[in-house]
């Protein structure tokens, strides 16, 4: 009797592990699973075998969407923080270049005109004036500039960048012979001369120089080792 519901049993299986069957049916295979190993082992290899219940993939599917989005905005947050990282260590590059170019390199600061010494003022045989400037303290001077205003004073103006540098040789615009004539009273025109020459020379800026020569100045000419250097 026992083989003949067993047997019965497990033709039923199918039918209970699909949730299929009557529920006289289910009430009768679970009162002889409780009892018999056979039939409650072979439920449980059934079980083992048959595809997820739609309830059970439809959760699966569930739970995968949400690991793709939670993928999605993981990946998402990862560009986000390495786009802003690599504009943050740009920025800071950037800052730090325009730091050293602007302590460095950029000739925004006039020497002042305790530091300039002027001598040797003279007058070369073709005309222009020649003059020696002499920077008194140690530092190179990397750049000199020129500027005008409206009474024709003219300025050469000598500038250095924030972080000044140590002269490594003995000549340069710190300590050499500088001219002024015809080019520089063209200059002028050029600027706002309005038909006006030059009246005045000055070596600084225009709050803070020292003049050189000025209009109606008597003027010594240019000894013959200074004339020698700058014969045409």
């Amino acid at each position: 009797m026992k083989d003949t519901t067993c047997d019965i049993v497990k033709d039923l299986l199918p039918l209970y592990a699909d949730e299929v069957c009557s529920p006289a049916s289910r009430r009768f295979v679970e009162d002889h699973i409780t009892k018999c190993d056979d039939c409650r082992m072979a439920l449980a290899e059934l079980e083992a075998a048959l595809p997820l219940s739609p309830s059970v993939l439809e959760s699966n599917s569930r739970e995968g969407s949400g690991l793709r989005s939670l993928s999605k905005v993981w990946g998402r947050s990862k560009m986000m923080a390495f786009t802003k990282g690599a504009v943050i260590t740009v920025s800071i590059f950037a800052v730090l270049v325009s730091g050293y170019i602007g302590l460095f390199q950029w000739n925004i600061r006039p020497v002042p005109s305790d530091m300039i010494e002027i001598s040797d003022v003279s007058r070369l045989s073709d005309g222009r004036i020649v003059y020696h400037v002499s920077i008194k303290d140690e530092y190179d001077l990397n750049r000199t500039s020129f500027e005008f205003d409206e009474n024709g004073n003219m300025y050469i103006v000598p500038l250095r960048p924030v972080v000044k540098k140590k002269k490594i040789v003995d000549v340069g615009l710190f300590n050499m012979y500088y001219t002024f004539g015809e080019g520089e009273n063209n200059a002028y025109q050029l600027n706002d001369g309005n038909g006006r020459e030059i009246e005045a020379l000055y070596f600084g800026s225009k709050k803070d120089s020292v003049l050189v020569w000025k209009k109606g100045m008597e003027l010594p000419p240019a000894s013959a080792e200074v004339e020698a250097n700058f014969v045409q």
